[in-house]
């Protein structure tokens, strides 16, 4: 029983060093995925979230295909880690972010 606490500790401590260490920046347009999201109500609580971050100018949520489209001031950048624990706080599930074409 000591082993699997010590081994289940051991995985919780390196998930959080994991998803602390990730300082990326983005800025331009990126879209991220966002599972869990089902109603325009959904839609409403993610984007009041996302409001919060210094430098998102757009925030374009699609509820169809469960993405989000995060516009960022030119000349700002935010953390990846900060708009995921955004979506996060906001009860939804980040997925993959992808760098879109800004022309």
């Amino acid at each position: 029983m000591k082993k699997l606490l010590i081994l289940l500790f051991i995985g919780l401590g390196s998930m959080t060093i994991n998803a602390q260490a990730d300082t990326t920046p983005l800025k331009g347009k990126v879209t991220i995925e966002v599972d869990g999201l089902a109603c325009p109500f959904c839609a409403y609580g993610l984007e009041k979230n996302l409001k919060q971050i210094d430098g998102v100018e757009s925030i374009d949520i699609n509820i169809d295909e469960g993405s989000v489209l995060l516009g960022i001031t030119k000349g700002k950048q935010t953390s990846k880690n900060v708009v995921l624990e955004k979506i996060k706080e906001a009860g939804f599930t980040p997925g993959d972010i992808k760098k879109e074409n800004d022309g």
